[in-house]
């Protein structure tokens, strides 16, 4: 079994949503995680019911022109190029970028229990930054309608779309069986896999700068900030 490191989503009072702090803590890990030639996976798991309920919206940037890419949008990119193999276990509800997060990953495990939505256009907000990750591995029309209709998807129908890669009784217990079948493949040739994949099937390269500014441009609604704050009350 490859030696590997992980970060836990651990705020599961708040459902484990995202912020700038547990942004940069993911980051940092995976850094560290990296720095040793040891390392071959970094694996992404949670605490609670939740894996992950999205970004924190009580924290969100400021509405305004983007300059350069948000937090959010980075480490969803540094997931997809990281010479390490990136894992998302997922043994509860991933909701609007919690999806993006889980999705942006090499490999996603879910256990029964897991489902994942975006949630997003029901505060009238674009899932912008999660939305290429979720398609990259659905297909466009799927995830379009996953955004536009907000479905919640149980852990068979995630793996069918695509979204998921193994389901069972629990992501954590598939994660002992993927490491050891990733014992028979090598750090450098992952790197050099998700290189060509990358380059094969690039995005745009200001798409980091486009998709954040869509979702502030929402977030700079009237109407949106109104249903947020319904929310949050």
């Amino acid at each position: 079994m490859p030696p590997y490191a992980g970060y836990v989503l651990d705020r599961p009072g708040r459902r484990n949503t995202i912020d700038e702090a547990m942004l940069a803590a993911i980051d940092r890990a995976l850094t560290a995680a990296e720095s040793s030639s040891d390392n071959r996976v970094f694996v992404i798991s949670a605490a609670g019911e939740d894996f992950c309920a999205g970004m924190d919206l009580d924290t969100a940037p400021p509405a305004g022109p983007v300059v350069g890419e948000l937090p959010y949008w980075k480490l969803l990119r540094r997931l997809t190029t990281s010479p390490l193999v990136t894992v998302s276990v997922v043994d509860g509800a991933a909701t609007a970028g919690g999806v993006g997060l889980a999705a942006a990953c090499d490999v996603v495990l879910a256990g029964r229990d897991a489902r994942f939505r975006l949630t997003e256009t029901l505060l009238g907000l674009v899932p912008a930054m999660a939305l290429p990750f979720v398609a990259r591995r659905t297909g466009e029309q799927r995830a379009f309608n996953a955004a536009l209709l907000a479905d919640d998807i149980d852990a068979e129908a995630a793996l069918g779309l695509g979204l998921v890669d193994r389901v069972g009784a629990s992501g954590q217990e598939l994660l002992r069986p993927l490491l050891v079948g990733l014992r028979r493949v090598q750090r450098e040739t992952v790197a050099a896999l998700k290189n060509y994949r990358n380059t094969a099937f690039g995005w745009r390269d200001d798409l980091g700068t486009v998709a954040g500014q869509a979702f502030l441009d929402r977030m700079d609604s009237d109407l949106v900030r109104t249903m947020v704050k319904a929310v949050a009350s």
